[in-house]
């Protein structure tokens, strides 16, 4: 019993004996300090609280999740903001048969290092196959179609690369040192930094795996690399053959987004798109929010919070001002500042404390640039599945190792779209290094149409003497550009990424990968998902906790280091 339960308990008891009148008055004022029931804890959820959200990502719609699963939170008080027409953030996908699709950068899943994300799935309804979990969905269809890839890294003649990680004494040396290091001493430190004098090592293999796997450059934070190699330090091997990744028969957006989007309106969560939030208030002395300014489909809005309120904020995203092209042309240029940034900047200006926008977006040098292939027939697919030796269903990311854009070719299984009839099929592929010309297209992957990333693909098939069979057979490539895919991976200082709950009392609460974890690999939908869980905990007292990635023990750095030797 707590302290205040126990000065209650006494209080009625003498109030028993001072008279009728007296105890009445200290009943009544017990049952207006009564707490209401929150998960497994006790302290206090006010009634008619207002949950407002920013942003209409996995991080935004996992928030309200755990505010209703575990927080006892009513549907009805949540209020997601999403300033797109659609719901899902970078997960988001669309397209059809007739126009072409368009798929962003695949997220790997495991269940070793996706315990929040399957959390969560477990007690989602699919949303394709009836009575059954969206865990179960995923789990199920990967143990029918296990993920052997034959050729994860694959040169110019056609040959899988299996030679290793080929590292270097000092590189592994220098890995250890990475290893042993706190990140606050390393934290503005790049990779290309931290091995200045061992330029081999970001030509390696295991580099090449990394980068490609976690859009990862050689200007990318050192920290993002020593947490990722902590993740997976003990199978380390499967980088190669990515033989515990999971992934379901459709993606992620028709999978897990829909499922979650299904499940929030059937306890009446409250959804509203092309719906901006432009600014926020804060109360006088203290870093709490009280207004909330917002441009709904062009009419102007305040939501004025009450004490109880409390509001989230997606402070910043890996797919703002994505752009696409098609066959014929490359995707443009964005013309526009990534409206999260400009709401996150003008926080951080009028608070200390709320990070940097400007340190992961002050320019485009973390693009990535993806496409999506839709042909009529089977024929690039069956002869690209030839060519690495996969199963139809085996492979899963083929990276090209003398592609100066780092070309990378996602096999999705077939149908990958729900809509996608039985005659057409789907590639997705994407390159980390647009800036650089091609090997056989004389131009920047970031100024090429989707007939010159095609060719570029046939060419490295030794398809090109196919070209006129292929082609007649495609309905389009779409190029995307996403001006800031490996953003939240750039270094940053102590201060510039901003954690979660600044204050004990505070009412305001950072979401996304933009948001600092003392762990976990900041590209995965699975940090996505714990910074929203961690948030709806500690703005409401809930005694729970996220789990976070398991801990590298000195078995797993024996693998790692056994594996990294070879």
């Amino acid at each position: 019993m707590s302290m205040k339960r126990r000065n209650i308990a006494v209080l009625a008891a003498l109030g028993a004996a001072l008279g009728a009148a007296t105890a009445a008055g200290i009943i009544t004022a017990r049952n207006r300090s009564r707490k209401q029931l929150i998960g497994d804890t006790d302290k206090a959820l006010p009634p008619k609280r207002n949950i407002y959200i920013g942003g209409g990502g996995l991080s935004a719609l996992s928030a309200a999740y755990y505010f209703i699963r575990d927080c006892r939170v009513p549907g009805d008080s949540i209020h997601i903001f999403e300033e797109s027409g659609n719901i899902g953030g970078a997960l988001n996908i669309g397209g059809d048969c007739e126009s072409g699709y368009i798929c962003t950068p695949p997220k790997n899943l495991s269940l070793k290092n996706h315990s929040n994300l399957m959390d969560m799935l477990s007690c989602l309804r699919s949303a394709n196959i009836p009575d059954m979990s969206v865990k179960d969905e995923i789990t199920n269809y990967m143990c029918a179609n296990p993920v052997n890839e034959q050729a994860r890294l694959i040169d110019a003649d056609g040959n899988a690369v299996s030679g290793g990680f080929g590292l270097c004494k000092a590189c592994i040396k220098r890995i250890k040192t990475l290893l042993k290091a706190k990140d606050y001493e390393i934290s503005e430190v790049s990779v290309a930094d931290f091995f200045t004098d061992l330029p081999e090592f970001t030509h390696s293999n295991l580099w090449t795996l990394i980068s490609t796997a976690y859009m990862m450059t050689a200007d990318s934070s050192a920290v993002e690399l020593k947490h990722i190699l902590n993740c997976i330090s003990g199978e380390i091997n499967d980088l190669f053959t990515m033989k515990n990744t999971l992934r379901a028969q459709y993606n992620l957006q028709e999978t897990v987004i829909d499922a979650l989007r299904i499940w929030l309106e059937s306890h009446n969560v409250n959804f509203a798109t092309h719906c901006r939030i432009t600014d926020v208030d804060f109360e006088d002395e203290n870093n709490r929010i009280s207004a909330i300014h917002l441009d709904d489909n062009g009419t102007l809005k305040t939501y004025y919070l009450n004490k109880n309120d409390l509001f989230l904020l997606t402070n910043g995203s890996i797919s703002e001002c994505a752009t696409i092209g098609d066959y014929n042309f490359p995707a443009p240029a964005p013309t526009d500042e990534p409206a999260s940034v400009t709401l996150w900047r003008k926080i951080s200006e009028k608070r200390d404390g709320f990070g940097n926008p400007d340190v992961f977006y002050y320019d485009t040098d973390s693009e990535i640039v993806s496409f999506t292939i839709t042909a009529r027939s089977r024929r690039l697919l069956d002869a690209f599945n030839e060519f690495t030796g996969n199963a139809p269903a085996g492979g899963l990311l083929t990276t090209f190792t003398d592609s100066p854009w780092g070309l990378t070719i996602s096999s999705v299984a077939q149908p990958y779209f729900t809509t996608q009839t039985d005659d057409v099929t789907v590639i997705c592929g994407y390159g980390v290094h647009p800036a650089a010309e091609g090997r056989f297209t004389d131009k920047p992957m970031r100024y090429a149409s989707g007939a010159e990333i095609l060719f570029e693909l046939v060419k490295f098939l030794h398809l090109e003497d196919s070209w006129d069979e292929i082609t007649k057979d495609i309905i389009n490539v779409i190029p995307c550009a996403l001006p800031y895919a490996g953003a939240s991976t750039l270094p940053f200082s102590d201060e510039e990424k901003p954690i979660s709950v600044k204050d004990r009392d505070s009412n305001f609460a950072f979401i996304g990968q933009f948001t600092k974890l003392g762990s976990g690999i900041s590209y995965s939908s699975e940090y996505a998902v714990r910074t929203a869980r961690e948030a709806a905990y500690r703005l409401t007292g809930t005694k729970k906790a996220s789990t976070p990635p398991p801990r590298a023990v000195r078995t797993s750095y024996i693998k790692l280091f056994n594996a990294l030797k070879k």
